[in-house]
């Protein structure tokens, strides 16, 4: 009994860890997509406010005037994600960045 604890423990723990790690990477690409995709619709628009995949959070984009007429629509969204294992017992906070021109 004490033999098997002391292999399922370790092997517990690695389980979590590589699922925060792979949840961590798979989730940071997603928002960032989805951060992209709200500047992208924001700049097709000409709107000024974007809501990214119909969700209650606005990524408020900043408009950059171009010299030649244009503008760079810049916006991000800051997002925690909870934790999963021991190996990141704070969450995982990060910033999601999208860009696209407005012309």
């Amino acid at each position: 009994m004490t033999e098997s604890l002391m292999v399922m423990i370790p092997l517990l723990i690695t389980f979590l860890s590589v699922l925060q790690v792979s949840t961590g990477v798979m989730a940071r690409a997603v928002s960032t997509n989805v951060v992209q995709g709200a500047i992208a619709t924001a700049a097709i628009t000409g709107s000024v406010d974007a809501t990214s995949a119909g969700s209650s959070d606005v990524v408020t984009p900043t408009l950059i005037d171009l010299p030649g007429g244009g503008s760079i629509v810049v916006g991000s969204r800051r997002i925690h994600q909870l934790a999963v294992s021991p190996l990141l017992p704070g969450g995982d906070n990060y910033e999601a960045t999208g860009i696209a021109i407005l012309e």
